[in-house]
């Protein structure tokens, strides 16, 4: 018993540093509405009420914390008054887009029933096939009879597209008035709004300021759309080039959506090149300098063990990596970054252990090889004779390797950096299993914060969507583009690492 209560005297110890701590703390009145620190005579009530609430025996409130609540009650009703005026206008916007919105799910019922419809056209002719061998094949009579009935049965009929789609045509001067109304409405309800000076905390202002800014597109993006809705045609061709530039600089990949697919790669590519600017940014200078340090400076013995040891990596499976990634890296990066003296990291503290900065540190421990062998290979190719001259005329080792040696192969330093990247952004399986798989364009208006956000690659939706799409569909092709990107990109850093590799030849 005694000892129970020496560590219960021990706790309530340690648990009262750990509320003086927390209350003394700035982060702890930061609310992120403007909230100041409290007034000072109200610190030993805050640090009772706390020691009085997580006491065990604690059964009812301190009488602070009912204090406490009770304004806040009264401060919510009293906001609630002040604001009727924008609870008016956000239910006055919700009563003005019901009408469109039910026009528009009148419209995608037809668009998707119509899709359906071509669709089942575009694949009867596989089906009829399919059910044609089946019944060729198989040996049962009844099973046979019954293939060739449902290949019968399969309709192969082309759909008349005209009219199908006229009843979208009929609706489209409904669409304009709709999209009339919804403007006026909702330009009458901001000019409704309070004055900005009528706010009290400074987040408040702040998201008011920015809803000028979003009104200004709201009304904008209408009349877009209804000029996009009366030039609308279903039997419009696009040209080669719309598609290309459609795709290319898309912004969304949906697929499996009931109604239509968005096949973008900006998202892929930019979630690729993030990944592979940071891997080459952490790879580049420690595969550079591990080749000059063994090739130049160490002895013959550590030579024998660090070259073996970096090229061993690449032996390494990237799959294995993609799981330590997943199981011990990214968990122990997440809870690095909330140690609170390193908050001042951009994108510190990161609340997804599946980021772009966990790809892209794997990815840069995966190159570092490459890199390492290449450049190394380069410093062995700049002849002895220059290295001798140098430390003929005076010059020290370090200053023969730093103004002799390295200069002269650097264009081979150049190209291991190249075929590195070219290893990078056609890495598949570590990508996949640690970069977070969000089919988004990151946010780059955090700045260097980006690289706590989750992204997905190229090589990435490759492998997680070809398997699962029909040969020949449109999802098919688009990923077949996206491979073909790839392949430009690797092609284009290959030729130009052998075209700076041919120049290292020449000198």
């Amino acid at each position: 018993m005694k000892e129970l209560d020496a560590e219960i005297e021990l706790l309530s110890e340690k648990l009262k540093k750990e509320v003086n701590v927390a209350i003394a703390s700035d982060e702890a009145w930061d609310l992120g509405v403007g909230a100041d620190q409290p007034p000072a005579d109200s610190i030993d009530e805050i640090k009772e009420a706390v020691l009085f609430e997580a006491h065990p025996d604690a059964d009812e409130e301190h009488a602070f914390i009912v204090e406490v609540k009770e304004r806040s009650k009264e401060k919510k009703a009293k906001a609630a008054e002040e604001l009727t005026g924008f609870k008016d206008t956000v239910k006055g916007i919700q009563a003005a887009v019901r009408p469109i919105r039910s026009y528009h799910s009148d419209l995608k019922k037809i668009a998707v029933e119509n899709k359906r419809e071509i669709e089942k056209f575009s694949t009867a002719p596989e089906r009829r096939k399919a059910l044609l061998e089946g019944a060729e094949n198989t040996e049962d009579p009844e099973d046979k009879q019954e293939m060739l009935d449902r290949a019968n049965a399969v309709d192969i009929t082309e759909p008349e597209y005209d009219k199908i789609n006229a009843p979208i045509y009929e609706r489209v001067p409904e669409h304009e008035k709709l999209a009339a109304d919804l403007k006026a409405e909702t330009e009458k309800l901001y000019a409704a709004l309070p004055e900005v000076s009528e706010l009290e905390t400074k987040s408040a202002r702040e998201s008011f300021g920015r809803a000028e800014v979003y009104n200004e597109r709201f009304q904008n993006r209408v009349e877009e759309n209804t000029e996009k809705v009366k030039e609308w045609r279903h039997d419009k061709n696009l040209s080669i080039f719309e598609s290309a530039t459609a795709f290319i600089f898309g912004k969304n990949w949906i697929t499996n959506s009931s109604w239509h697919d968005f096949y973008g790669l900006l998202p892929l590519l930019s979630g690729s090149l993030l990944i592979s600017i940071i891997a080459l940014v952490v790879a580049v200078p420690f595969a550079v300098a591990a080749a000059v340090y063994v090739n130049q400076v160490a002895p013959y013995g550590e030579q024998n063990f660090v070259k073996p040891a970096i090229e061993f990596i690449e032996a390494i499976p990237s799959v294995v990596l993609g799981f330590f990634g997943i199981l011990v890296f990214g968990e122990t990066l997440r809870n690095v970054s909330q140690v609170e003296w390193l908050s001042w990291v951009p994108g510190f503290p990161m609340a997804e252990r599946l980021t772009i900065l966990n790809a892209g540190l794997l990815l840069a421990f995966m190159a570092i090889p490459t890199i390492f062998t290449l450049a190394e290979d380069a410093l062995n190719n700049v002849p002895g004779a220059l290295t001798e001259n140098s430390l003929a005329m005076g010059a020290s080792k370090l200053q023969t390797v730093f103004r002799v040696i390295v200069p002269t192969a650097l264009s081979g330093i150049i190209a291991a950096v190249l075929l590195g990247f070219g290893r990078i952004v056609g890495e598949t399986m570590v990508v996949l299993l640690v970069a977070g798989n969000k089919i988004k364009i990151p946010d780059f208006t955090e700045g260097l914060g980006v690289v706590a956000q989750p992204a997905h690659t190229m090589t990435g939706i490759i492998a997680q969507e070809l398997g699962e799409v029909d040969e020949g569909s449109l999802h098919w092709r688009a990923l077949f583009i996206v491979g073909m990107v790839l392949f430009c990109i690797s092609l284009a850093v290959n030729f130009t690492a052998q075209k700076v590799l041919k120049k290292f030849q020449k000198i």
